[in-house]
């Protein structure tokens, strides 16, 4: 089996391209000793890897480090660098640094088919005669020229061509040719990548310098002396000179091989979307059209159906059971255990696939890039990278992978804090508590939801001016995202991340809420003695009053609900299972009124994450010390919110 090696930049449809040409055969893991998502799959009998999407093979994160060293150290077969058509002279930059690395190279041209738009034709042979590598024209968004792209594979990894070195000018070249023909380079394995290492001892690349031993003194002297030559004769250091001559060489590819046509003027929605002052209304208008759809229309149809139907399960099972004799322990655990725990969160399924399937067409359509560019100004104003919103944003869905992408913020103390506040954001996990509350408590108000999504935003600010206030040494940096064009978004990846998203949260139900909805109902069953007793009498009544205090003057000072808040430890949406084993949901207005209701969701919304969460924190931070801070000054602005949030409902409603 050989193996392929998928890489481009991001927004390229690199992916969409890897998941049509794995299909099912794709699983999704880690790379050893790092979080970076590892993405693998079969092609036609070969293994092909769909490597984090780069701009440059320069280290400068962990995604260009992991694609750099697999390429070198692993030596694949192929490599197919997926480039976007609409953008070939960047792309281009990264495949001159591909070619220098010694394997075969095939070129995806993607998203040909947007070239009408654009005004632009690519003559695929002469990007090929200038390259030196096999083209093939694609679209895999529509999975045009799937076919030919699948026999140059094979044609490629029978022939082993490899691509042609680019040039660079002549006074760049004469000292990379002196380089080459030293001995200190043929230290280095393959051969052909003696020119990319020629080129990284120039520029005194720290991650290859650190793989190799130390040079002969009068090499290194040979080499400082070029460098010194290259800064004076370009008035540039060497690694500006290199990325110079790098995208002169893919500018005159791009040139040669594009052909312009007349361009009509078209409406460009990014006027609106990224201005001024249009761009936070629209998003709120946005966001608050994705919670009406899906917890106002889809839940306000499907809660209450789902509801009757466990419960008429609960009935039957029940009479069976008892028809059939089977011990109360038993019965108790399956009816008012498992299908009222794990049946209550259940409910909420159709909802949140709908929320997962809006937000996943948002991102797929380019829309929550300009989310991460409006809200970069913002960011650096309170102390926070520019990059803390991609966490932010990641964090709508789960709060653990938005946690651990806060590595690829440089500045330390950026990064902490984008750490602290991520969990602020409603993850997922929480949606069913509010969705809960939201049913029972304020129907048709479908707009309390992106009021709750805004109060995460509003403590994510509170926290930075705070943090930035009393920072005396801030610390600030320039924030680059490149914005996608917008796009149709793929049916198959929409359905394969709200599919992946959905049943991940059924996982959830089926194991760790499962468990605990168990074990509640154990509990609530059971004195210390192992006695049979009322839920009042029952252990869990015991140690629910002993917190229980802390939170009355919160509006729910009862035991049920602080038991609750313990179980969302473990996964929040154990909450709501705990709420329908120990109270029942259909009981919950004799214990929360809407003021207690809005000041509970609150709490949850802005306490301390679950235990996997605080685990990524803990990673993260590095410090025992500091996760204790972060976790108090969450449980405690926690705190603080819901109180106000409680008084000024009882003060305005």
């Amino acid at each position: 089996m050989q193996t392929i090696a998928l890489i481009g930049n991001p927004n390229c449809g690199k992916t969409t391209l890897f998941n049509t040409l794995t299909g099912t055969t794709a699983y999704v893991g880690n790379w050893p000793g790092v979080t970076v998502e590892k993405k693998e799959g079969v092609v036609n009998g070969h293994r092909i890897l769909d490597l984090p999407g780069i701009y440059s093979l320069s280290p400068y994160s962990p995604e260009e480090k992991l694609s750099r060293r697999y390429i070198l150290d692993e030596q694949p077969d192929l490599i197919i660098d997926v480039i976007d058509a609409t953008n070939l002279e960047r792309s281009l930059y990264l495949t001159t640094q591909l070619a220098e690395l010694g394997r075969p190279l095939l070129l995806a041209l993607n998203m040909e088919d947007l070239l009408e738009k654009e005004g632009i034709r690519i003559d695929g042979k002469r990007l090929s005669q200038m390259t030196g590598c096999p083209v093939v024209q694609i679209s895999a968004s529509k999975g045009t020229g799937i076919s030919s792209l699948l026999e140059e594979i094979e044609r490629s990894l029978r022939e082993k061509k490899l691509p042609m070195q680019p040039l660079f000018s002549n006074f760049v070249e004469r000292y990379i040719t002196t380089i080459i023909t030293d001995d200190y380079l043929h230290l280095i394995p393959k051969g052909r990548q003696m020119r990319w290492a020629a080129i990284k001892l120039l520029e005194a690349d720290e991650l290859f310098l650190s793989s190799m031993p130390a040079p002969p003194q009068a090499f290194q002297t040979y080499i400082e002396q070029a460098r010194k030559d290259l800064t004076e004769h370009y008035d540039d250091d060497v690694q500006a000179i290199i990325i110079d001559q790098r995208y002169k060489v893919a500018e005159h590819i791009a040139k040669d091989c594009q052909i312009k046509t007349k361009k009509e003027k078209q409406f460009n929605f990014d006027n609106l979307a990224t201005s001024k002052f249009g761009a936070i209304p629209l998003f709120i208008a946005i966001m608050a059209a994705v919670f009406y759809l899906s917890i106002g229309l889809v839940g306000g149809y499907t809660t209450g159906w789902l509801e009757s139907f466990f419960a008429f399960a609960s009935v039957h099972i029940q009479t069976f059971a008892d028809a059939m004799q089977v011990h109360p322990l038993l019965s108790g655990i399956l009816v008012d255990g498992i299908i009222a725990g794990v049946g209550a969160v259940l409910t909420f399924v159709p909802q949140l696939f709908v929320l997962f399937l809006l937000l996943s067409i948002l991102e797929d359509c380019g829309y929550m890039a300009r989310i991460a560019f409006i809200m970069d100004r913002l960011m650096r104003s309170m102390g926070l990278s520019g990059k803390s919103i991609i966490p932010l944003v990641i964090g709508t869905g789960c709060s653990v992978p938005a946690i651990m992408s806060s590595r690829t913020i440089e500045h330390q103390k950026q990064r902490e804090l984008t750490v602290i506040v991520t969990p602020f954001i409603p993850c997922g996990a929480k949606m069913p508590v509010f969705a809960l509350m939201l049913t029972y408590f304020f129907p048709g108000k479908w707009f309390i939801a992106p009021l709750i999504y805004l109060l995460g935003i509003a403590a994510v600010v509170i926290t930075g001016l705070l943090a930035r206030a009393l920072d005396k040494h801030k610390e600030t940096n320039a924030f680059i995202l490149e914005l996608p064009r917008y796009q149709i978004p793929a049916a198959k990846n929409i359905w394969l991340q709200t599919k992946d998203r959905t049943l991940g949260f059924i996982e959830k139900a089926g194991t760790i809420i499962l468990l605990s909805s168990v074990i509640i109902y154990l509990l609530s069953s059971y004195s210390f003695t192992l006695q049979a007793v009322d839920a009042e009498q029952s252990m869990l009544a015991i140690m629910g009053r002993l917190i229980s205090p802390l939170f009355a003057p919160l509006g729910f000072g009862f035991w049920q609900a602080s038991v609750a808040l313990l179980t969302g430890i473990a996964a929040k949406e154990s909450i709501v299972s705990t709420l329908s084993v120990t109270i029942g949901t259909s009981s919950l207005s004799a214990f929360f009124t809407a003021d207690t209701a809005l000041a509970y969701m609150t709490f949850i919304l802005l306490s301390s994450p679950c235990i996997a969460a605080i685990s990524a924190m803990f990673k993260e931070l590095g410090s025992k010390r500091k996760l204790l801070f972060a976790v108090l000054w969450q449980t405690g602005f926690a705190y603080v919110a819901a109180l106000l949030i409680r008084s000024a409902t009882l003060l305005f409603l």
